[in-house]
């Protein structure tokens, strides 16, 4: 039906005023056309007649004919679809093009539109303020509020082979190069005003890409594997050391468990268990666990603060993975034993006078049925 409209505004003299679309001296030969028109409330003219061959004076509604696909040019056409392509078919006059057509404006069109949408993939935030769709961009410590305010002018400068190129960057996942290009585009429309920075972007897009492009190329450049490598090894290493210290560092403390236990075992009258000596011996040995627990605990606070920052170091190598992975092995390994050591010292420091409380109190009741 778009292509029957097409033909029959174009079989007439066209002129636009107020919102209407005059085909003036239109040879009907299309009717039933003529008729959805009507239908759909685009003809505001009342025709006397639709007898074939009978020349006839239209007013068409622009805004219900942009309803349908129909744009009078091509300011109307984005000022329509400024965020997403429209889903059916159109036909934009001033270029004499459908959307079916290969056309250099409509290419350059697709690319703005893909542009943004990618830009949308990386904004930490997206929403719409009075009909303009908005982006805020983090990275780090800087952050970017970026308005996408354009007109049909604007897509006329952008190079497609540059933006292209930016779009796949930015649609492509978590990656370095994204991360480099994420700053750049921070950095290059800081100092524009707000309501300009995506006009600026457009027509300075390869001045960007080449930007974008070098700092990306300088960080490959002195990028080195056994540089990285050498970095995390030591860190690796560090962290180790941390980790073997919370119990290295607990070891003379430690150690007076089982010399308390052995202490209070030796001095402990089997002869006599509710002697008053054996009693105190048993509370001292559990105020004296529940004083190692606390100590305990401690270490196991010292640990997991080693372990946050453990990860956090990690983070910051996440594009890195195997090498990470490959490097922190020996550190986490040694981080899953110290958890286990101390889990074992904590059951030994709550097993060894919960049994000899156990051993007493059967001892006990086994002496007193046996009188």
């Amino acid at each position: 039906m778009l292509q029957r409209i097409v033909q029959i505004i174009n079989s007439s003299t066209q002129v636009i005023e107020d919102g209407t679309l005059f085909c003036n001296n239109y040879i009907i030969a299309d009717c039933d056309c003529l008729k959805y028109l009507e239908n759909k409330n685009i003809l505001e003219s009342n025709i006397s007649t639709t007898q074939i061959g009978n020349t006839v004076n239209l007013e068409l509604s622009l805004a219900e004919l942009n309803s349908i696909g129909y744009y009078e040019d091509v300011i109307t056409f984005v000022l329509k679809n400024k965020y997403t392509m429209p889903n059916g078919n159109y036909y934009i006059e001033e270029i004499k093009c459908y959307n079916t057509d290969c056309n250099e404006f409509l290419n350059r069109y697709s690319n703005v539109i893909s542009l943004i949408n990618s830009i949308k993939n990386i904004a930490k935030h997206n929403y719409l303020d009075v009909d303009t769709d908005i982006s805020i961009i983090f990275s780090e410590d800087k952050a970017l509020l970026l308005s996408f305010i354009y007109n049909a002018a604007d897509i006329q400068q952008i190079s497609q082979d540059n933006i292209k190129n930016i779009v796949e960057i930015f649609s492509n996942g978590n990656s370095k190069e994204q991360l480099i290009f994420i700053n750049e585009l921070i950095d290059f429309l800081t100092s524009e005003n707000e309501n300009n920075r995506f006009k600026f972007l457009l027509s300075h897009i390869a001045e960007f890409a080449d930007r974008a492009n070098n700092a990306y190329q300088y960080y490959i450049r002195n990028f080195s594997y056994n540089k990285l490598k050498t970095e995390l090894d030591n860190a690796a290493l560090e962290y180790s050391k941390k980790i073997q210290s919370v119990i290295n560092d607990a070891q003379t403390k430690l150690i007076a468990i089982p010399a308390a236990n052995v202490l209070a075992v030796s001095n402990m009258s089997f002869a006599n268990l509710i002697d008053i000596k054996n009693i105190v011996l048993i509370i001292s040995l559990f105020v004296f666990a529940v004083l190692i627990n606390i100590f305990i605990k401690n270490q196991k606070s010292a640990l997991k603060f080693t372990t946050h920052n453990i990860n956090i170091y990690k983070q910051t190598f996440k594009f890195m993975d195997n090498i990470v992975k490959e490097s922190f092995e020996i550190v986490d390994n040694e981080l899953r034993k110290q958890k286990r050591r101390l889990i074992i010292i904590q059951c030994i420091n709550w097993g060894i006078p919960i049994l000899l409380l156990i051993i007493s109190i059967v001892v006990y009741f086994n002496w007193i049925c046996q009188k």
